[in-house]
Formats: C-alpha cells, structure tokens, sequence
C-alpha cells in the first residue's frame, strides 16, 4: 500500500477513502502529502456518484470491495463497473485492497476491480496475512507493467532485506496446490463457524 500511494500520488493530489475505512490504509495514503477525501460507503459499497459530485477529479480511489472494512459490506458489480469508468475518464488510479476475499459465504464471487479492468488503471494488493497466519507479514502486487519498475526501485531504497526463504516457501506452497486446498478447508471451517455464531 506504502509503495503504491508513493508512486502515484504527490502533495496535495486528492484520493477517495471509503468512508467508514482501514486507518492503516488512510495513515499510508496521506504519508505522501496527499488530500484524503471520505466517500460514503453503503450497502453495495463505496458510493461512486458521491465521489464524483464530491471530487470529481481525484488523483486516486482506495477501496476495499470484497469484504468492505470494517462495514462488511460487498461492491456491487454496477458500482465496480462506475468506479472504473469514472477512473478510466479522469485518468484517475484505483488501489483495490482486496485482504480477506478467499472467504466468502453467500452469493457468488464478483470479478477483482483489477480482473474488469481493461485501461490498466487499478492496483492490486493482496496479502497471504489473513488467509495463512497474521505473523506471515507477506503481501503483493498485481499492477500495470509499466509500474513494475518503479515500484521494485522504490521497494529496494525502503526495505531491502525481503524474507526470500519465507516467499520461496510460500511459493512452492502455491505451487504445490497447497494453497487451493488450504483455502477450501478454511472456507469449510469458517464457513461452519460462521452459521453456528449466526444461530446462536
């Protein structure tokens, strides 16, 4: 998130934050100097027309659409479809967090941002955190490959020593299908948890 919100914003460019919304996430984004603008979130997510009538022309929308923190809430297809139109019209960047999107309990998956994204205007952050154990503090991106360089250079000049043996072991864990697997058991797990608390 760090890394993202330095390569694409400057002092004083505006960026839509849900509204509730990840502290973590508005501490990260406004390090840069950047004007946060809180955009309202409702049921079907962040509202995309308040955020165009509030600042139409914003550098950056941050939002978290599977699992909207800390309301719950999903972004509605129509509202992911809004928000990439308004992003591909002003030329405007999208930072989807999507933590926490492997756990789903009701209705179908909706494509990523970044998955109907066709201009290469959204940024992918993805964490192995929530979905392994929270002292696994592995994260990721999925950008556009005209930022992979920047980023990788701005990565190396604020923390140098990646854990290489814990990403190779995470990685041969994916490849392995120890992940998929893993995931689908938890789903189970959490899934079963979930309906019990919700009858009680």
């Amino acid at each position: 998130m760090y890394l993202a919100a330095h390569i694409l914003l400057e002092p004083g460019a505006q960026v839509w934050v849900e509204e509730p919304g990840y502290l973590g996430a508005r501490a990260a984004l406004g390090s840069t100097g950047a004007t946060l603008v809180p955009v309202p979130v409702g049921a079907e997510g962040l509202e995309v027309a308040q955020g165009v009538a509030i600042a139409p022309t914003a550098r950056c929308a941050y939002v978290t659409p599977s699992h909207q923190y800390p309301l719950g809430s999903t972004m509605s297809l129509a509202n992911r479809i809004a928000l990439l139109n308004w992003a591909e019209e002003s030329g405007a960047w999208i930072i989807e967090d999507d933590y926490d999107s492997e756990y789903r309990y009701s209705g179908q998956p909706l494509p990523s941002l970044q998955g109907l994204d066709q201009n290469g205007r959204v940024i992918y952050v993805g964490t192995f955190s929530k979905v392994m154990f929270p002292s696994l503090r592995l994260g990721y991106l999925v950008v556009p490959p005209d930022l992979v360089a920047p980023l990788a250079r701005l990565r190396a000049l604020v923390d140098s020593h990646s854990p290489t043996a814990v990403q190779g072991a995470m990685a041969e864990f994916i490849a392995e299908g120890h992940f998929v697997r893993h995931i689908r058991r938890m789903r189970q797990l959490y899934g079963a948890r979930r309906a019990y608390f919700a009858e009680a």
